[in-house]
């Protein structure tokens, strides 16, 4: 008998023992999941407990009890104080909730069929040493109301390309509507599960900032036009940058202009920003707000020309009067952040018959893409094509948003290369959502879809109404670039080169000096270049060598040692 107590005894030991290790290891393997779990299932216990002594009832009537006074609590604090319980209530809640849901994510949603789905989507690697199959590890879920952001760790001998490879089958696989993967670090990577398209409902416009902030120059840095897919602000910077914005007919170019615009409506007001608008389409677009913008051509080419060039020139003085003093810009009345406002590049550009306006316009922009920004200067410019024909100096345009395109090839154009391999696909964004687009936002490596605010007619001729350009100082090009050379001083261009005057101004004597360019022209018809090569030590242009005469070849009807008259020449020449 006492045998078979030892028996037992020792058996149940060792089940308590081998529980015991289960348990411990759970812990260290998976503490997100044993660790709730077991303060849960201590309430329960503490419960069923309560009630085998007490009755159920007592137990029911204790936790109704409960929830009726923290509910009571909380409803008489947000009718009572509802600004101190949005700011201190309201981001507990909704942190709890979200911790709450990323956990049945984690352990149940996602990580119950986590290595099921991994080997139906073939996304496993067999271990060459011992033979196990290995597939990756699900570590942690962050999900939102649209999407769902898995965190995994790969085995070694898996590249993050092999999940982009079956993007498809693990949307498939998830029940999510679409599919990314984001680079974390070596070893790890974000899997992105759209649930669904925050972006789909239309966002009313944005107010326009009247705070003690709505002149704070640093808001520059990051205007509030509209929302990302994961629900917070697309801040646009526009100091310091220029911005492409592409997208093809109908694909809401004029919701990120009119956002941009109501952002920077007090700035514009107080003289702080001037726009220069450009709309080559006669005004169809920017007539609304005509008002707002310091200066605006819509018809005259010419003067769309003259415009560029008199931003160059600004531009020009500017740079003159920071020389020495500052090595960047400050926003003030007097030298206010010009935004130059380009509706439709194509038109002034490529799409011009005018071929001396086109060069002109393309020169001056390219003067400013390369030294506007330092100066307080900042080109935005909307176009259709993103062609080079068009986009002549795309590649200085630190700021692109790509709006719905036709093809992929096009968001590379837009957005740079590999921009769709990243998850920029504007091809498929459907036509009935407008303003919905791909940008590189600061901080993101890869692109990020947003979506501007829409601005109606009525909220753009009041913004005209209430916001116009009054304030704007009046910016002309003084031409001081040009005239920078000292008057008093001797004029060499129209020296002789060759002279001792010009000599004494560099230091040479007379005999080292020759003519930069030869008068002498060249033995093709039309051209007037000098001859190429080096000069010799005297300072000479290299001569030609004589060529050699041309060998006659003899006629079989020529008999050696007779006179053989030429057609080209008076002379003769005697065959021997």
């Amino acid at each position: 008998m006492g045998d078979w107590i030892a028996g037992k005894f020792r058996a149940a030991t060792l089940k308590l023992l081998m529980a015991s290790v289960w348990v411990l290891w759970s812990v260290v393997r998976r503490p997100g999941l044993v660790l709730p779990l077991a303060v849960l299932g201590c309430f329960l216990a503490v419960l069923v407990e309560l009630g085998n002594r007490e009755g159920w009832g007592f137990v029911a009537f204790v936790l109704a009890g409960c929830l009726i006074s923290l509910g009571g609590s909380l409803a008489a604090w947000w009718h009572f104080a509802s600004t101190s319980f949005t700011r201190f209530v309201v981001p507990v809640g909704r942190r709890a909730g979200r911790y709450a849901r990323n956990w049945v994510n984690r352990w149940f949603w996602y990580g119950l069929m986590w290595t099921f789905w991994m080997r139906r989507c073939g996304l496993t690697t067999t271990d060459r040493h011992s033979g196990r199959v290995l597939a990756p590890r699900l570590v942690k879920v962050a999900s939102t109301p649209a999407m769902d952001r898995l965190l995994i760790r790969l085995p070694a001998g898996m590249a993050p390309s092999l999940l982009e490879g079956c993007d498809e089958e693990i949307a498939n696989a998830m029940k999510a509507s679409e599919a990314r993967v984001r680079a974390h670090k070596p070893g790890m990577c974000w899997l992105e599960l759209e649930k669904r398209n925050p972006l789909t409902a239309t966002i009313a416009a944005l107010p326009v900032p009247t705070g003690p902030d709505a002149l704070d120059v640093a808001r520059l840095d990051g205007l509030h036009i509209g929302y990302t897919d994961l629900l917070e602000p697309w801040l646009l910077k526009v100091r310091g940058t220029h911005t492409l914005l592409a997208g093809e007919t109908g694909a809401g170019k004029g919701s990120v202009v009119w956002s941009l615009l109501r952002s920077l409506a007090p700035f514009i007001k107080a003289g702080l920003v001037q726009v220069w608008a450009i709309d080559p389409k006669g005004g169809m677009e920017l007539e609304f707000g005509r008002d707002m913008f310091a200066r605006y051509e819509r018809d005259d080419y010419e003067a769309m020309a003259k415009m560029f060039e008199d931003a160059v020139g600004v531009m020009d003085d500017r740079t003159i009067d920071l020389r020495g003093v500052a090595r960047s810009f400050t926003v003030s009345q007097s030298s206010p952040l010009v935004i130059l406002l380009v509706d439709e590049l194509a038109d002034v550009t490529e799409l011009n018959e005018d071929r001396q306006i086109q060069n002109r316009i393309e020169s001056a922009m390219g003067r400013l893409l390369t030294k506007g920004r330092a100066p307080g200067f900042s080109v935005f410019a909307c176009t259709q094509i993103v062609t080079k024909d068009v986009v002549r100096w795309r590649d200085q345009f630190p700021t692109r948003i790509a709006l719905r395109l036709k093809t992929s090839g096009q968001v590379e154009m837009a957005l740079g290369e590999d921009a769709h391999k990243a998850g920029a696909y504007c091809e498929a964004i459907p036509e009935d959502l407008p303003g919905i687009g791909y940008v590189y936002l600061d901080g993101r490596k890869n692109p990020v879809r947003v979506r501007a605010a829409y601005v109606t007619d009525e909220e753009i001729q009041d913004m005209n109404k209430h916001y116009p350009a009054t304030g704007a100082v009046e910016l002309l090009p003084t031409g001081r670039r040009d005239q920078h050379t000292d008057t008093t001083e001797t004029d060499t261009t129209t020296l002789d080169p060759r002279s001792a005057e010009v000599g004494n101004l560099i230091g040479l004597a007379e005999s080292d000096l020759v003519p930069a360019v030869s008068t002498a022209k060249n033995t093709r018809p039309g051209d007037n270049r000098p001859p190429r090569g080096p000069s010799t030590p005297n300072g000479a242009p290299r001569t030609r060598k004589p060529r050699k005469p041309r060998t006659r070849h003899t006629s079989p009807d020529v008999v050696a040692g007779e006179v053989v008259s030429s057609t080209d020449s008076a002379d003769a020449e005697v065959l021997s």
